[in-house]
């Protein structure tokens, strides 16, 4: 829209004119058109800047040189434009339509960045401390549970069985150090020697034998400041006879490194009636049948998981021509066998 301004005397007002001499050929459609926007110049920002800071005082004016203040008077007559150019109030309508649209929108935007809180439900069990649980938390929570139960029991026994295999073998290695004390302060006489004549027959595998040989070997070897607790095995009741001892015979030399003096017990301690040969095929009980620990005459303990080494079993001496067990050693019927004499 082109407009010229001119001043013309009024009677009620001397200020600015408007001429619009465009209107009459479709100016509605140009005011409609995106405005051409014209920069100011240097010179003429700094003169709105300085009247702009005196608050559009025109007084102003007269504190300017000559040129700067026909740039002013120039600008101040454009801004009279503005108080004088004729406009409608707003109507009641639109200003309330347009607070409410503006609360509307506030509204919504403090909405997004509000966090959700909980229903009344919700907080009333938060106050008393609860919390709603569901089919499905329930369910996870079991999941979870057998989870743990499965896959931490396994390793917890482990390392508990582990501990015990451990424990067990110090105390074998210390009953292996009393018998070479109880050798070395009685003429080398190993405690199982001594102890052998005590049974009428060590040998005999009828019945269920009542310990006597392992109870010698123990009191013979707590003469020599231990105790009884000392042989006693982490995973068998303090009653029970902890450990099987080798047979000794005349001319046996127990203390050598390849010899068997002590085991775990023999699996065949708690049997009543006839031994038979699957008796013997067997591990210790005293390791949840697991293998057992093993004493050897240079007091090394070797833990084996197996009831025979290089195919010669390690609980009995051996079978007949009839494939039977032998009962009784006598006279001249010693074999090389390990053994271990049955409690």
């Amino acid at each position: 829209m082109k407009v010229h301004a001119t001043r013309e005397a009024r009677p009620d007002d001397a200020g600015i004119r408007i001429l619009d001499t465009d209107l009459n050929r479709g100016a509605h459609g140009e005011m409609t058109n995106r405005p051409s926007h014209k920069e100011l110049s240097a010179e003429d920002a700094r003169i709105l800047d300085m009247i702009a800071e005196h608050g559009f005082d025109e007084s102003t004016l007269e504190k300017m040189t000559e040129s700067d203040r026909k740039r002013g008077v120039e600008i101040t007559n454009l801004l009279g434009l503005l108080e004088r150019y004729p406009t409608e109030d707003a109507s009641d309508e639109l200003v309330d339509a347009t607070i409410a649209r503006v609360r509307r929108d506030e509204s919504q935007r403090l909405e997004r960045m509000r966090l959700p809180e909980p229903d009344s439900v919700q907080r009333a069990q938060a106050d008393l401390g609860g919390r709603r649980f569901h089919f499905p938390d329930l369910f996870a929570t079991a999941a979870m549970l057998l989870l743990a139960v499965g896959v931490l029991w396994p390793i917890m026994n482990y390392a508990r069985s582990g501990r015990l295999v451990m424990l067990d073998r110090a105390n074998l290695g210390e009953t292996g150090q009393n018998i070479a004390l109880y050798a070395s302060a009685n003429n080398g006489t190993t405690p199982m020697e001594a102890t052998a004549g005590i049974l009428p027959d060590p040998f005999e595998w009828n019945g269920r034998h009542k310990g006597d040989f392992s109870k010698g070997v123990t009191n013979a070897m707590s003469g020599i400041d231990s105790a009884h607790d000392d042989y006693h095995c982490p995973e068998t009741a303090p009653s029970a006879q902890p450990y099987s001892f080798q047979y000794w015979q005349d001319g046996d030399d127990l203390l050598q490194a390849s010899r068997m003096l002590a085991a775990n017990t023999s699996p065949v301690h708690a049997r009543d009636g006839q031994i038979e040969l699957i008796h013997v095929r067997t591990n210790s009980p005293s390791h949840l049948p697991e293998g057992q620990n093993i004493l050897f005459g240079d007091n090394s303990v070797v833990w084996i998981e197996s009831w025979e080494i290089e195919g010669d079993r390690i609980w009995d001496i051996g079978t007949d021509s009839q494939g039977e067990l032998i009962d009784v050693l006598m006279g001249d019927n010693r074999l090389p066998d390990r053994f271990f004499l049955i409690h």
